[in-house]
């Protein structure tokens, strides 16, 4: 199953020339992200033309349209790569995505841009459409080193899931002493992917972005409760 996941402002032909490259057939899926945020009588246009070609082409061909919050970077970003994760193995086993990096409002392409670089593995193909040329070039995300060891990704899994917490009880639940969830958590406060805040006699531990996104990256589940 073939998906096409791509920004749309009110001009189609980033996406149609993206299409027609590709090609799309019964069963395959477009998801067209949106700004959640008020009316766009020339978005909402675009939007009917794709369904249009979609349902001339096969009326098994799925439009939908993901609405994100654009209140901030990381929320878009986080919701983004949840939809990736979603539309690929082994979420999807079938799954191929075209990820289209053009048109849209800018932040839901940066948005974007980031969770397929963090994603890039999951991606079969990203595309570019020039407005200069209006051609599509289409291009293999680069694929970014994850170098977490498994304690490490196992700790930051931990304060995902108890977020927030302390080191103590770090230890008491992945069964390590205090000094290695200590040096553990040091290393991932090195990485900006945690905080720990001193608070009167206790340090407290916090789940930062960059955490959030190495665990889906790194494909780890929180420890169960």
């Amino acid at each position: 199953m073939k998906t096409y996941l791509s920004p749309l402002g009110f001009d189609t032909s980033h996406l149609i020339s993206l299409i027609a490259r590709w090609g799309i057939e019964e069963g395959d899926r477009i998801c067209l992200i949106r700004p959640e945020y008020g009316e766009d009588v020339r978005a909402e246009r675009a939007i009917d033309d794709v369904r249009v070609m979609g349902q001339k082409i096969s009326s098994d061909i799925r439009v939908d349209v993901l609405k994100i919050a654009t209140r901030s970077i990381e929320e878009m970003t986080l919701t983004l790569m949840d939809e990736i994760c979603t539309s690929t193995p082994p979420a999807l086993p079938e799954g191929y995505l075209i990820v289209n990096l053009s048109g849209g409002p800018r932040e839901v392409l940066v948005a974007l841009t980031t969770a397929t670089l963090m994603l890039s593995s999951r991606i079969r193909q990203c595309a570019i459409y020039s407005d200069i040329t209006r051609e599509i070039e289409t291009f293999m995300p680069p694929r970014l080193p994850v170098l977490l060891d498994e304690r490490t990704l196992q700790t930051l899994a931990d304060v995902a899931m108890h977020n927030p917490t302390s080191i103590s009880e770090i230890a008491e639940r992945i069964h390590v002493s205090e000094s290695t969830a200590s040096r553990v958590c040091a290393k991932l406060v090195s990485m900006n992917m945690i905080e720990v805040q001193q608070i009167k006699r206790t340090k407290v531990i916090t789940l930062l972005f960059g955490g959030k996104i190495m665990l889906k990256v790194g494909g780890v589940e929180p420890l169960p409760l």
